[in-house]
């Protein structure tokens, strides 16, 4: 495994905060240019959906999910969640949305299994 990346963060509260970048994190530019406190700093990994096309050929998003670790204010990498489904829909899309459904499930069960891993690596 290759040595973690630092990152240097300038924070309202502590000033110059650096820190072990995690391999995992997308990066830091939601952060940069804008008043952070220490505790806010936290490390994303890439996002993924899933969602349902409907018979109108439509996309219907259902979830967006990944890994976070908010390294100030959290012990370990935890997942965070979007589910975004909510509305009156035609019977003939019932079927397009429980395939929906069930991709968003499996895709919540590989984040959560990647946030453990990366629970083992830290300790």
């Amino acid at each position: 495994m290759s040595e973690p990346q630092k990152v240097v963060l300038h924070t309202v509260d502590h000033g110059r905060v650096e820190l072990d970048e995690p391999a995992w994190c997308i990066g830091h530019g939601a952060e940069m240019g804008r008043e952070v406190h220490r505790d806010d700093i936290t490390h994303n990994s890439v996002r993924v959906k899933a969602g349902a096309v409907t018979e109108a050929d439509e996309w219907l998003p259902m979830l967006t999910a990944h890994v976070s670790w908010a390294p100030f204010r959290e012990l370990v990498p935890v997942i965070s969640l979007v589910l975004d489904v909510e509305g009156d829909y035609p019977a003939e899309d019932g079927r397009h949305i429980a395939e929906g459904l069930r991709l968003a499930a499996t895709r919540i069960e590989q984040v959560a299994t990647e946030a453990l891993r990366l629970r083992s690596e830290l300790s």
